[in-house]
Protein backbone atom coordinates (compact mmCIF):
# COMPACT_ATOMS: atom_id res chain seq x y z
CA UNK A 1 0.00 0.00 0.00
CA UNK A 2 2.82 2.38 0.91
CA UNK A 3 4.72 1.54 -2.28
CA UNK A 4 1.60 2.08 -4.39
CA UNK A 5 1.05 5.50 -2.90
CA UNK A 6 4.75 6.33 -3.42
CA UNK A 7 4.58 5.37 -7.09
CA UNK A 8 1.31 7.25 -7.56
CA UNK A 9 2.76 10.49 -6.23
CA UNK A 10 6.32 10.11 -7.57
CA UNK A 11 5.39 12.11 -10.64
CA UNK A 12 4.25 14.95 -8.43
CA UNK A 13 7.54 15.22 -6.55
CA UNK A 14 8.98 17.70 -9.04
CA UNK A 15 5.85 19.87 -8.90
CA UNK A 16 5.10 19.80 -5.20
CA UNK A 17 3.90 23.40 -5.16
CA UNK A 18 1.34 22.68 -7.91
CA UNK A 19 0.15 19.65 -5.98
CA UNK A 20 -0.20 21.72 -2.82
CA UNK A 21 -2.24 24.23 -4.78
CA UNK A 22 -4.56 21.44 -5.97
CA UNK A 23 -4.99 20.20 -2.42
CA UNK A 24 -5.90 23.71 -1.31
CA UNK A 25 -8.57 23.90 -4.03
CA UNK A 26 -10.04 20.55 -2.91
CA UNK A 27 -10.05 21.87 0.67
CA UNK A 28 -12.12 24.93 -0.24
CA UNK A 29 -14.54 22.83 -2.30
CA UNK A 30 -15.06 20.50 0.68
CA UNK A 31 -15.74 23.50 2.92
CA UNK A 32 -18.32 24.74 0.40
CA UNK A 33 -20.08 21.35 0.27
CA UNK A 34 -20.12 20.82 4.03
CA UNK A 35 -23.55 22.43 4.54
CA UNK A 36 -25.02 21.20 1.26
CA UNK A 37 -23.96 17.56 1.16
CA UNK A 38 -22.15 16.16 4.19
CA UNK A 39 -21.39 12.83 2.47
CA UNK A 40 -19.77 14.48 -0.58
CA UNK A 41 -17.80 16.80 1.71
CA UNK A 42 -16.55 13.79 3.67
CA UNK A 43 -15.31 12.10 0.46
CA UNK A 44 -13.40 15.25 -0.51
CA UNK A 45 -11.89 15.37 2.99
CA UNK A 46 -10.65 11.80 2.47
CA UNK A 47 -9.15 12.91 -0.86
CA UNK A 48 -7.39 15.88 0.75
CA UNK A 49 -5.90 13.72 3.51
CA UNK A 50 -4.81 11.05 1.01
CA UNK A 51 -3.20 13.71 -1.20
CA UNK A 52 -1.25 15.23 1.69
CA UNK A 53 -0.19 11.76 2.84
CA UNK A 54 0.97 10.87 -0.69
CA UNK A 55 3.02 14.06 -1.01
CA UNK A 56 4.65 13.42 2.36
CA UNK A 57 5.49 9.83 1.41
CA UNK A 58 7.18 10.95 -1.80
CA UNK A 59 9.41 13.25 0.29
CA UNK A 60 10.05 10.67 3.00
CA UNK A 61 8.23 12.73 5.63
CA UNK A 62 6.53 11.10 8.65
CA UNK A 63 4.13 13.46 10.52
CA UNK A 64 4.87 12.10 13.99
CA UNK A 65 8.68 12.32 13.66
CA UNK A 66 10.86 15.46 13.57
CA UNK A 67 11.01 17.07 10.16
CA UNK A 68 13.95 17.81 7.89
CA UNK A 69 16.58 19.82 9.73
CA UNK A 70 18.81 20.53 6.74
CA UNK A 71 18.24 21.74 3.22
CA UNK A 72 16.86 24.92 1.71
CA UNK A 73 14.73 27.13 3.92
CA UNK A 74 11.89 26.91 1.40
CA UNK A 75 11.90 23.11 1.60
CA UNK A 76 11.97 23.11 5.40
CA UNK A 77 9.06 25.53 5.43
CA UNK A 78 7.09 23.33 3.04
CA UNK A 79 7.77 20.23 5.14
CA UNK A 80 6.50 22.01 8.27
CA UNK A 81 3.42 23.21 6.44
CA UNK A 82 2.69 19.69 5.13
CA UNK A 83 3.07 18.14 8.58
CA UNK A 84 0.79 20.73 10.19
CA UNK A 85 -1.68 20.34 7.32
CA UNK A 86 -1.65 16.55 7.79
CA UNK A 87 -2.59 16.79 11.47
CA UNK A 88 -5.30 19.38 10.77
CA UNK A 89 -6.64 17.30 7.86
CA UNK A 90 -6.78 14.22 10.12
CA UNK A 91 -8.77 16.20 12.73
CA UNK A 92 -10.94 17.70 10.00
CA UNK A 93 -11.65 14.25 8.57
CA UNK A 94 -12.58 12.85 11.98
CA UNK A 95 -15.01 15.70 12.67
CA UNK A 96 -16.42 15.37 9.16
CA UNK A 97 -17.05 11.68 9.75
CA UNK A 98 -18.96 12.50 12.95
CA UNK A 99 -21.05 15.16 11.23
CA UNK A 100 -21.86 13.01 8.21
CA UNK A 101 -22.51 9.59 9.69
CA UNK A 102 -22.46 9.44 13.49
CA UNK A 103 -24.34 12.40 14.97
CA UNK A 104 -26.05 14.44 12.28
CA UNK A 105 -27.57 11.39 10.66
CA UNK A 106 -29.94 10.97 13.64
CA UNK A 107 -30.77 14.15 15.55
CA UNK A 108 -28.63 17.05 14.30
CA UNK A 109 -30.34 19.84 16.24
CA UNK A 110 -30.21 18.08 19.60
CA UNK A 111 -26.60 16.83 19.13
CA UNK A 112 -25.13 20.14 17.98
CA UNK A 113 -23.72 21.08 21.39
CA UNK A 114 -22.11 17.67 22.01
CA UNK A 115 -20.73 17.60 18.47
CA UNK A 116 -19.18 21.05 18.85
CA UNK A 117 -17.57 19.99 22.12
CA UNK A 118 -16.13 16.80 20.59
CA UNK A 119 -14.87 18.74 17.56
CA UNK A 120 -13.13 21.25 19.83
CA UNK A 121 -11.38 18.43 21.70
CA UNK A 122 -10.26 16.83 18.42
CA UNK A 123 -8.82 20.09 17.07
CA UNK A 124 -7.14 20.77 20.42
CA UNK A 125 -5.47 17.35 20.26
CA UNK A 126 -4.28 18.09 16.72
CA UNK A 127 -2.87 21.45 17.85
CA UNK A 128 -0.91 19.78 20.67
CA UNK A 129 0.43 17.21 18.20
CA UNK A 130 1.56 19.99 15.85
CA UNK A 131 3.35 21.80 18.67
CA UNK A 132 5.10 18.59 19.80
CA UNK A 133 5.98 17.05 16.40
CA UNK A 134 6.23 19.97 14.00
CA UNK A 135 7.60 22.78 16.15
CA UNK A 136 9.30 20.35 18.56
CA UNK A 137 8.33 22.37 21.63
CA UNK A 138 7.95 20.87 25.14
CA UNK A 139 4.27 20.08 25.65
CA UNK A 140 4.41 20.11 29.47
CA UNK A 141 5.45 23.73 29.61
CA UNK A 142 2.80 24.66 27.10
CA UNK A 143 0.10 22.86 29.09
CA UNK A 144 1.19 24.59 32.31
CA UNK A 145 1.02 27.98 30.61
CA UNK A 146 -2.31 27.10 29.05
CA UNK A 147 -3.66 26.05 32.47
CA UNK A 148 -2.84 29.43 34.00
CA UNK A 149 -4.35 31.18 31.01
CA UNK A 150 -7.47 28.99 31.25
CA UNK A 151 -7.97 30.02 34.89
CA UNK A 152 -7.80 33.72 33.97
CA UNK A 153 -10.20 33.28 31.04
CA UNK A 154 -12.54 31.14 33.18
CA UNK A 155 -12.86 33.84 35.81
CA UNK A 156 -13.58 36.44 33.15
CA UNK A 157 -16.18 34.26 31.43
CA UNK A 158 -17.72 32.70 34.51
CA UNK A 159 -21.33 33.43 33.52
CA UNK A 160 -20.90 32.22 29.94
CA UNK A 161 -19.07 29.08 31.06
CA UNK A 162 -21.92 28.37 33.48
CA UNK A 163 -24.32 28.42 30.54
CA UNK A 164 -22.03 26.15 28.52
CA UNK A 165 -21.64 23.51 31.24
CA UNK A 166 -25.35 23.69 32.06
CA UNK A 167 -26.02 23.07 28.37
CA UNK A 168 -23.76 20.01 28.48
CA UNK A 169 -25.68 18.64 31.47
CA UNK A 170 -29.04 19.29 29.79
CA UNK A 171 -27.87 17.55 26.62
CA UNK A 172 -26.76 14.53 28.62
CA UNK A 173 -29.96 14.27 30.68
CA UNK A 174 -32.28 15.20 27.78
CA UNK A 175 -35.31 16.50 29.77
CA UNK A 176 -36.64 17.78 26.42
CA UNK A 177 -35.91 17.47 22.72
CA UNK A 178 -36.13 19.90 19.83
CA UNK A 179 -39.81 20.10 18.87
CA UNK A 180 -41.14 19.42 22.40
CA UNK A 181 -43.59 21.79 24.06
CA UNK A 182 -42.27 22.79 27.50
CA UNK A 183 -43.26 25.03 30.43
CA UNK A 184 -40.53 26.66 32.55
CA UNK A 185 -41.47 27.68 36.11
CA UNK A 186 -45.09 28.28 34.96
CA UNK A 187 -43.82 31.49 33.32
CA UNK A 188 -42.42 30.72 29.87
CA UNK A 189 -43.95 28.11 27.65
CA UNK A 190 -43.61 27.15 24.01
CA UNK A 191 -41.97 24.76 21.56
CA UNK A 192 -38.19 24.21 21.65
CA UNK A 193 -36.80 25.09 18.22
CA UNK A 194 -33.03 25.12 18.90
CA UNK A 195 -30.43 24.36 21.57
CA UNK A 196 -27.03 26.11 21.47
CA UNK A 197 -23.93 26.43 23.64
CA UNK A 198 -25.38 29.31 25.62
CA UNK A 199 -29.18 29.05 25.56
CA UNK A 200 -32.31 27.36 24.23
CA UNK A 201 -34.69 29.03 21.79
CA UNK A 202 -38.40 28.62 22.56
CA UNK A 203 -41.20 29.60 20.17
CA UNK A 204 -44.00 30.98 22.38
CA UNK A 205 -47.75 30.78 21.59
CA UNK A 206 -47.53 34.44 20.49
CA UNK A 207 -44.99 33.42 17.81
CA UNK A 208 -42.16 35.17 19.64
CA UNK A 209 -38.78 33.51 20.23
CA UNK A 210 -37.67 33.43 23.86
CA UNK A 211 -33.90 32.92 24.32
CA UNK A 212 -33.34 31.42 27.78
CA UNK A 213 -29.78 30.84 29.15
CA UNK A 214 -28.94 27.21 29.88
CA UNK A 215 -28.01 28.04 33.47
CA UNK A 216 -31.54 29.37 34.05
CA UNK A 217 -33.12 26.33 32.40
CA UNK A 218 -31.00 23.96 34.52
CA UNK A 219 -32.37 25.55 37.72
CA UNK A 220 -35.98 25.87 36.52
CA UNK A 221 -38.89 23.48 36.99
CA UNK A 222 -39.39 21.94 33.54
CA UNK A 223 -42.73 20.48 32.47
CA UNK A 224 -42.45 18.60 29.18
CA UNK A 225 -45.93 18.53 27.66
CA UNK A 226 -44.75 16.34 24.77
CA UNK A 227 -43.44 13.42 26.85
CA UNK A 228 -44.13 10.59 27.10
CA UNK A 229 -46.92 11.38 24.61
CA UNK A 230 -47.96 14.63 22.93
CA UNK A 231 -51.57 14.47 24.12
CA UNK A 232 -52.33 17.00 26.85
CA UNK A 233 -55.08 16.92 29.46
CA UNK A 234 -57.01 19.98 30.63
CA UNK A 235 -60.14 20.93 32.52
CA UNK A 236 -62.71 23.73 32.65
CA UNK A 237 -64.93 24.70 35.59
CA UNK A 238 -68.51 25.73 34.82
CA UNK A 239 -70.97 26.97 37.44
CA UNK A 240 -74.64 26.62 36.52
CA UNK A 241 -77.75 27.75 38.33
CA UNK A 242 -78.97 25.31 40.99
CA UNK A 243 -82.49 25.23 39.54
CA UNK A 244 -81.67 22.29 37.24
CA UNK A 245 -81.14 18.69 38.37
CA UNK A 246 -77.43 17.79 38.66
CA UNK A 247 -77.78 14.78 36.35
CA UNK A 248 -79.26 17.03 33.67
CA UNK A 249 -76.26 19.38 33.94
CA UNK A 250 -73.83 16.43 33.71
CA UNK A 251 -75.54 15.15 30.56
CA UNK A 252 -75.56 18.64 29.04
CA UNK A 253 -71.84 19.17 29.67
CA UNK A 254 -71.03 15.67 28.43
CA UNK A 255 -72.83 16.44 25.16
CA UNK A 256 -70.72 19.58 24.84
CA UNK A 257 -67.50 17.58 25.18
CA UNK A 258 -68.69 14.87 22.77
CA UNK A 259 -69.53 17.53 20.20
CA UNK A 260 -66.17 19.32 20.30
CA UNK A 261 -64.00 18.68 17.24
CA UNK A 262 -60.73 19.30 19.12
CA UNK A 263 -61.42 17.02 22.11
CA UNK A 264 -59.97 13.52 21.80
CA UNK A 265 -62.33 10.55 22.09
CA UNK A 266 -59.67 8.54 23.94
CA UNK A 267 -59.08 9.06 26.77
CA UNK A 268 -62.80 9.65 27.15
CA UNK A 269 -63.77 13.12 28.42
CA UNK A 270 -65.61 13.25 31.74
CA UNK A 271 -67.80 15.57 33.80
CA UNK A 272 -67.55 15.73 37.60
CA UNK A 273 -69.66 17.67 40.10
CA UNK A 274 -67.18 19.50 42.34
CA UNK A 275 -69.60 21.46 44.52
CA UNK A 276 -73.31 21.98 44.99
CA UNK A 277 -75.18 24.64 46.96
CA UNK A 278 -78.46 26.49 47.01
CA UNK A 279 -77.13 28.99 44.45
CA UNK A 280 -75.06 26.95 42.03
CA UNK A 281 -73.72 23.60 40.86
CA UNK A 282 -70.01 23.51 40.03
CA UNK A 283 -69.07 21.17 37.16
CA UNK A 284 -65.54 20.25 36.11
CA UNK A 285 -65.11 19.22 32.46
CA UNK A 286 -61.97 17.10 31.93
CA UNK A 287 -60.72 16.39 28.42
CA UNK A 288 -57.61 15.82 26.32
CA UNK A 289 -56.27 17.46 23.16
CA UNK A 290 -53.83 16.16 20.56
CA UNK A 291 -51.05 18.56 21.62
CA UNK A 292 -50.45 21.57 23.82
CA UNK A 293 -50.73 24.06 20.93
CA UNK A 294 -54.39 23.02 20.39
CA UNK A 295 -55.40 23.77 23.99
CA UNK A 296 -56.53 27.38 23.46
CA UNK A 297 -58.54 26.55 20.35
CA UNK A 298 -60.24 23.64 22.11
CA UNK A 299 -61.06 25.76 25.16
CA UNK A 300 -62.64 28.49 23.03
CA UNK A 301 -64.72 25.93 21.17
CA UNK A 302 -65.90 24.24 24.38
CA UNK A 303 -66.89 27.54 26.01
CA UNK A 304 -68.79 28.57 22.89
CA UNK A 305 -70.65 25.26 22.84
CA UNK A 306 -71.41 25.54 26.57
CA UNK A 307 -73.02 28.92 25.98
CA UNK A 308 -75.08 27.61 23.07
CA UNK A 309 -76.13 24.48 24.93
CA UNK A 310 -77.15 26.45 28.02
CA UNK A 311 -79.16 28.90 25.91
CA UNK A 312 -80.87 26.07 24.02
CA UNK A 313 -81.79 24.27 27.24
CA UNK A 314 -82.85 27.43 29.04
CA UNK A 315 -80.20 26.97 31.72
CA UNK A 316 -78.69 29.99 33.45
CA UNK A 317 -75.13 30.33 34.68
CA UNK A 318 -74.64 30.84 38.40
CA UNK A 319 -74.32 34.52 39.37
CA UNK A 320 -71.13 35.94 40.80
CA UNK A 321 -70.74 36.09 44.56
CA UNK A 322 -73.00 38.80 45.93
CA UNK A 323 -75.05 39.17 42.77
CA UNK A 324 -78.79 38.63 42.83
CA UNK A 325 -79.86 35.64 40.78
CA UNK A 326 -82.77 36.18 38.44
CA UNK A 327 -85.49 33.61 38.72
CA UNK A 328 -85.72 31.38 35.68
CA UNK A 329 -88.92 31.53 33.72
CA UNK A 330 -88.82 28.11 32.11
CA UNK A 331 -91.81 27.08 30.12
CA UNK A 332 -92.66 23.44 29.66
CA UNK A 333 -94.61 24.03 26.48
CA UNK A 334 -93.23 23.32 23.02
CA UNK A 335 -93.55 26.99 22.19
CA UNK A 336 -91.44 27.95 25.21
CA UNK A 337 -88.67 25.50 24.29
CA UNK A 338 -88.67 26.69 20.69
CA UNK A 339 -88.47 30.32 21.78
CA UNK A 340 -85.45 29.61 23.96
CA UNK A 341 -83.75 27.98 20.99
CA UNK A 342 -84.29 31.04 18.81
CA UNK A 343 -83.05 33.36 21.56
CA UNK A 344 -79.72 31.53 21.72
CA UNK A 345 -78.97 31.64 17.96
CA UNK A 346 -77.36 34.74 16.47
CA UNK A 347 -79.07 34.15 13.12
CA UNK A 348 -82.38 35.26 14.67
CA UNK A 349 -80.97 38.01 16.87
CA UNK A 350 -82.45 40.80 14.71
CA UNK A 351 -85.99 39.41 14.82
CA UNK A 352 -88.68 41.07 16.87
CA UNK A 353 -90.50 39.28 19.67
CA UNK A 354 -93.55 38.86 17.46
CA UNK A 355 -91.49 37.35 14.65
CA UNK A 356 -89.77 34.93 17.05
CA UNK A 357 -93.10 33.91 18.53
CA UNK A 358 -94.47 33.31 15.02
CA UNK A 359 -91.49 31.16 14.10
CA UNK A 360 -91.65 29.23 17.38
CA UNK A 361 -95.28 28.32 16.76
CA UNK A 362 -94.34 26.84 13.36
CA UNK A 363 -91.41 24.71 14.59
CA UNK A 364 -91.86 20.95 14.90
CA UNK A 365 -90.17 18.77 17.52
CA UNK A 366 -88.57 15.43 16.57
CA UNK A 367 -86.72 12.89 18.70
CA UNK A 368 -84.11 10.30 17.71
CA UNK A 369 -82.41 7.43 19.52
CA UNK A 370 -78.64 6.79 19.48
CA UNK A 371 -77.65 5.32 16.12
CA UNK A 372 -80.69 6.63 14.23
CA UNK A 373 -79.99 8.12 10.79
CA UNK A 374 -81.42 11.64 10.92
CA UNK A 375 -80.57 12.60 7.31
CA UNK A 376 -79.58 10.10 4.61
CA UNK A 377 -76.94 10.63 1.93
CA UNK A 378 -78.28 12.60 -1.04
CA UNK A 379 -81.37 13.91 0.77
CA UNK A 380 -82.56 17.45 0.04
CA UNK A 381 -83.86 19.01 3.23
CA UNK A 382 -86.78 21.39 3.15
CA UNK A 383 -86.30 22.77 6.64
CA UNK A 384 -83.70 24.31 8.93
CA UNK A 385 -83.01 21.89 11.80
CA UNK A 386 -81.95 23.19 15.21
CA UNK A 387 -80.50 20.83 17.81
CA UNK A 388 -82.14 21.14 21.21
CA UNK A 389 -80.57 18.17 23.04
CA UNK A 390 -77.98 15.54 22.20
CA UNK A 391 -75.08 15.16 19.74
CA UNK A 392 -75.22 14.45 16.00
CA UNK A 393 -72.37 13.25 13.78
CA UNK A 394 -72.08 14.37 10.14
CA UNK A 395 -70.02 11.91 8.09
CA UNK A 396 -69.43 10.75 4.54
CA UNK A 397 -67.78 7.78 2.84
CA UNK A 398 -64.75 7.97 0.53
CA UNK A 399 -63.07 4.91 -0.95
CA UNK A 400 -64.76 2.68 1.58
CA UNK A 401 -63.65 4.78 4.57
CA UNK A 402 -66.13 6.71 6.70
CA UNK A 403 -64.89 10.23 7.50
CA UNK A 404 -66.34 12.26 10.36
CA UNK A 405 -66.77 15.84 9.20
CA UNK A 406 -68.65 17.61 11.97
CA UNK A 407 -70.40 17.15 15.31
CA UNK A 408 -73.58 19.08 16.02
CA UNK A 409 -74.47 20.00 19.61
CA UNK A 410 -77.37 21.91 21.26
CA UNK A 411 -77.84 25.38 19.82
CA UNK A 412 -76.36 24.45 16.39
CA UNK A 413 -78.44 24.17 13.23
CA UNK A 414 -77.95 22.24 9.98
CA UNK A 415 -79.65 21.73 6.64
CA UNK A 416 -78.99 25.28 5.45
CA UNK A 417 -77.20 24.17 2.29
CA UNK A 418 -80.03 22.04 0.92
CA UNK A 419 -82.67 24.47 2.13
CA UNK A 420 -81.11 27.63 0.72
CA UNK A 421 -79.30 26.47 -2.44
CA UNK A 422 -81.26 23.37 -3.33
CA UNK A 423 -78.19 21.10 -3.25
CA UNK A 424 -78.57 17.60 -1.73
CA UNK A 425 -76.66 16.58 1.37
CA UNK A 426 -73.28 14.88 0.87
CA UNK A 427 -72.99 12.11 3.44
CA UNK A 428 -75.36 11.43 6.30
CA UNK A 429 -76.17 12.71 9.79
CA UNK A 430 -76.50 10.19 12.62
CA UNK A 431 -77.56 10.55 16.25
CA UNK A 432 -74.67 9.82 18.62
CA UNK A 433 -76.84 10.20 21.73
CA UNK A 434 -80.53 10.73 22.32
CA UNK A 435 -81.37 13.79 20.23
CA UNK A 436 -84.16 16.36 20.16
CA UNK A 437 -84.44 18.54 17.04
CA UNK A 438 -86.76 21.40 16.13
CA UNK A 439 -87.52 21.89 12.43
CA UNK A 440 -88.15 25.29 10.85
CA UNK A 441 -89.76 24.93 7.42
CA UNK A 442 -88.67 26.74 4.28
CA UNK A 443 -91.97 28.69 3.81
CA UNK A 444 -91.63 30.07 7.35
CA UNK A 445 -88.04 31.18 6.73
CA UNK A 446 -88.36 32.72 3.25
CA UNK A 447 -90.12 36.00 4.24
CA UNK A 448 -87.46 36.70 6.87
CA UNK A 449 -84.59 36.16 4.43
CA UNK A 450 -86.19 38.51 1.93
CA UNK A 451 -86.65 41.20 4.57
CA UNK A 452 -83.23 40.85 6.21
CA UNK A 453 -80.17 40.45 3.92
CA UNK A 454 -77.95 40.18 7.03
CA UNK A 455 -79.43 36.73 7.68
CA UNK A 456 -78.43 35.68 4.16
CA UNK A 457 -74.88 36.90 4.77
CA UNK A 458 -74.59 34.96 8.04
CA UNK A 459 -75.89 31.81 6.40
CA UNK A 460 -73.43 32.20 3.52
CA UNK A 461 -70.52 32.60 5.96
CA UNK A 462 -71.58 29.46 7.84
CA UNK A 463 -71.90 27.54 4.58
CA UNK A 464 -68.46 28.72 3.48
CA UNK A 465 -66.79 27.74 6.76
CA UNK A 466 -68.37 24.27 6.72
CA UNK A 467 -67.48 23.64 3.09
CA UNK A 468 -63.89 24.75 3.66
CA UNK A 469 -63.69 22.49 6.71
CA UNK A 470 -64.95 19.59 4.58
CA UNK A 471 -62.43 20.34 1.83
CA UNK A 472 -59.66 20.52 4.39
CA UNK A 473 -60.50 17.00 5.52
CA UNK A 474 -60.66 15.77 1.93
CA UNK A 475 -57.39 17.53 1.11
CA UNK A 476 -55.72 15.43 3.78
CA UNK A 477 -56.84 12.42 1.73
CA UNK A 478 -55.27 13.97 -1.42
CA UNK A 479 -58.61 14.42 -3.14
CA UNK A 480 -59.64 18.08 -3.19
CA UNK A 481 -57.50 21.24 -2.90
CA UNK A 482 -58.44 23.29 0.13
CA UNK A 483 -57.81 26.79 -1.25
CA UNK A 484 -60.98 28.69 -2.11
CA UNK A 485 -61.30 32.45 -2.61
CA UNK A 486 -64.61 34.27 -2.42
CA UNK A 487 -66.58 31.17 -1.45
CA UNK A 488 -68.83 33.04 0.98
CA UNK A 489 -69.70 35.64 -1.65
CA UNK A 490 -70.60 33.00 -4.23
CA UNK A 491 -72.76 31.17 -1.71
CA UNK A 492 -74.58 34.39 -0.83
CA UNK A 493 -75.26 35.03 -4.52
CA UNK A 494 -76.48 31.45 -4.90
CA UNK A 495 -78.85 31.87 -1.98
CA UNK A 496 -80.18 35.12 -3.44
CA UNK A 497 -80.80 33.49 -6.82
CA UNK A 498 -82.46 30.47 -5.23
CA UNK A 499 -84.85 32.60 -3.21
CA UNK A 500 -85.07 35.35 -5.86
CA UNK A 501 -84.39 37.90 -3.16
CA UNK A 502 -83.72 40.58 -5.76
CA UNK A 503 -85.91 41.21 -8.68
CA UNK A 504 -89.14 40.10 -7.01
CA UNK A 505 -91.74 42.69 -6.39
Amino acid sequence: MVRWLSDAFAAAAGSIWASSFGIAIAFFIACYLRRRNSAASFLLQVLVLASITGLMLTRGIVPFRPGIQSGPATERLLVGVLEAAWWLAMAWLTVGFLRAFVVLGRKPNESKLILDLVAALIYLTAAVAIVANVFELPVKGLLATSGALAIIVGLALQSSLGDVFSGIVLNLERPYHVGDYIILDDAVQGRVIETTWRAIHVLTPRQDVAVIPNSVVAKAKIINCSAPVKTHGASIRVKLDASLPPVFGCNLMREVLLGSTHVLRAPEPSVTIQEISADMIDFELSYSVAEMSALDVAQNEILDRIYRAAAAAGVRFAPRLGAVASQPSLEDTESGAASRLLDGITLFATLTSQEKASLASQMQRKEYKPGDVVVSNGATLQSLNIVRDGVLVASETHDGHTIERLRLTPGVYFGESALLTGTPLTGQITALTKVVIYELSKPALMPLLKARPSMTEELSELLASRQLARRTILDQLKEVPVHEVGLAGRLAASIERFFALHGQS
